[in-house]
């Protein structure tokens, strides 16, 4: 007795590209997924695969954002210090010249 197994589908690259840029800054994907494949005959493990990938992305996005906020900061005292320790140089040898040198 042959066993009839029907293959279910995956997402295309092109399909899933699209759905990407569509849910990558969009909270509720998992749900808009849901409603994207319900009624088709999606494999379930590349459906879970691709939510996978959204979150995935969607963190690196968030750290991505805190980690450049966090450079700037960085940056910002780098440059505040480096303008600060010329002053005081600058203010330092005008104390130790002598007028008229």
């Amino acid at each position: 007795m042959e066993q009839q197994t029907q293959q279910k589908k995956g997402f295309e690259p092109l399909e899933k590209a699209k759905l990407a840029m569509r849910l990558v800054n969009n909270p509720d994907f998992e749900k808009e997924i849901d409603e994207y494949v319900s009624g088709k005959d999606y494999d379930e493990h590349s459906v879970n695969y691709f939510k996978h990938q959204i979150a995935i992305q969607q963190k690196l996005q968030s750290e991505g954002g805190k980690l450049l906020n966090t450079s700037g900061q960085i940056i910002s005292a780098v440059i505040s210090a480096f303008t600060n320790n010329m002053r005081g140089t600058l203010e330092s040898n005008n104390k130790q010249s002598p007028p008229g040198s």
